[in-house]
């Protein structure tokens, strides 16, 4: 017969006297007869659920059941295949498999808080070796070395400091271990919060306490990273929510803790909050005003309610936009040439930051100059008209082989110049610059006179 913490494990959760389900709602069930120990060195045979159940309920102290004998065959829930157990480690594969609470589970969840060992105790190493342990430091430097898969295995019997007094207790028996844990667990409320995220840009998370004892307990504190935060419960008239802006992208740790008069040395329940790097994938779209330099720029992109940005021209700040009351709209009269437009944001979820950028080539928009000439009769004079779209709005100049004779143009332009020249060969132009057009434009004929 081989002693089995892991069986003590697999009783502990198949249920007790007054919580016992039915076979068909087990994780597994045995392929029977099964044959068990008890810690008298005496054995029973198992030849159905049923005479498990009794086995179960009816152990005590000073008589419970402490090995199997192997192999034995399961059939899991929903299943018709059996399955052979030939060792302790395979039953361990089990428990995992069905997400049962195992001796370690247990061990990690009350250790230092609902009892403590009182040395010397001596456990057995996954070799399989004694160890002697004398202290809370030999036993963290033993514990850390064994494993996160280690199951912690006694020899027995042991002394462990149970609270709130913290007298010493003796267990036999891993079937004394559950029953220590069991009254941990009805001792000390069970705490529990839920959280969302309320503000991805912000880093706003909303906790929430939700527990069966909640209005019981009356008092409670939040904790992040160690750090108290505030008391909350209903005793504070709190509402039971701590509402957090994380500082930046990192993992954090959040806790309840509580005492209680049966629960003096406290209890906590906590998360670790993975608080990732969003930034947001910001866009706009952009327009030219036909027949203009103006532009009209429009930011759409996710999340666009709950960040503000910049628009920069070329890299100098133009305005804030964004959030509730943007508008999330931008114009702007551009001079010709090239320029760079950008939206940019840095925010506590996207400490560095997160730019969209366009190239916008602005072409000049020049005017289509023009004019007819007519000569007066047989004379060297001429009259020269000119004539193009918008001439009362733009004012340009006549020149004559290079020279300026006149401005003209505008509301108060006549739009005609007249010359009398001398014989030779001549350059008649019009030249105008308009803010649309500040490099200049030009329209000019030849003229030859006899």
């Amino acid at each position: 017969m081989i002693s089995s913490a892991a069986l003590v494990t697999v009783l502990n959760n198949f249920g007790d006297a007054t919580n016992f389900p039915s076979e068909n709602e087990q994780c597994f069930k045995f392929v029977y007869p099964i044959t068990l120990g008890y810690n008298t060195n005496s054995t029973i045979r198992i030849d159905s659920y049923e005479g498990l159940a009794d086995v179960i309920s009816s152990q005590g102290v000073n008589f419970n059941v402490t090995g199997l004998q192997f192999p034995v065959q399961i059939v899991f829930r929903n299943t018709d295949v059996e399955v052979s157990i030939t060792n302790e480690a395979a039953l361990l594969n089990i428990l995992r498999e069905c997400e049962f609470d195992t001796v370690r589970d247990e061990f990690d969840r009350f250790f230092n808080n609902c009892f403590k060992l009182d040395y010397p105790v001596v456990l057995l190493n996954i070799d399989g070796n004694e160890t002697n342990i004398t202290s809370d430091e030999e036993f963290a430097i033993f514990y850390q070395n064994q494993g996160l898969t280690y199951q912690p295995e006694f020899k027995f019997p042991v002394n462990v400091l149970v609270a709130p007094n913290f007298e010493s207790t003796s267990i036999d028996t891993y079937f004394g271990f559950f029953r220590i844990t069991e009254s941990c667990e009805r001792r000390c409320p069970e705490l529990n919060f839920t959280f969302e995220i309320e503000d991805r840009f912000n880093l706003g998370y909303q906790f929430t306490a939700d527990f069966p004892d909640l209005i019981v307990l009356g008092t409670y504190d939040w904790f992040v990273d160690d750090q108290f935060i505030e008391s909350d419960g209903p005793n504070n008239q709190g509402d039971n929510i701590l509402i957090r802006d994380f500082e930046a992208p990192g993992t954090y740790i959040v806790c309840i803790k509580a005492e209680t008069d049966s629960c003096p040395e406290g209890i906590e329940f906590c998360e670790t909050i993975e608080v990732a790097t969003v930034c947001p994938e910001l866009f706009f779209e952009s327009e030219q005003e036909p027949g203009t330099l103006n532009y009209s720029f429009v930011a759409n992109f996710e999340g666009i309610d709950e960040l503000t940005y910049q628009w920069l021209i070329d890299n100098e700040l133009i305005e804030e936009d964004g959030g509730v009351n943007g508008d999330n709209m931008f114009f702007s009269e551009f001079s010709p040439g090239v320029h760079t437009v950008c939206i940019k944001t840095t925010t506590p979820s996207c400490p560095d930051g997160r730019e969209f950028c366009k190239e916008i080539v602005v072409e000049p928009i020049c005017p289509d100059l023009s004019f007819i000439i007519e000569q007066e009769g047989n004379t060297t004079g001429y009259n020269f008209t000119a004539n193009f779209e918008n001439i009362d709005t733009i004012i340009y100049e006549w020149e004559i082989n290079g020279d300026v004779i006149e401005q003209d143009g505008g509301q108060g332009g006549d739009n005609m110049l007249f010359f009398q020249f001398d014989p030779g060969t001549y350059e008649i132009c019009i030249r105008a610059e308009t803010p649309t057009c500040p490099e200049g434009t030009q329209f000019c004929e030849e003229l030859i006179i006899q």
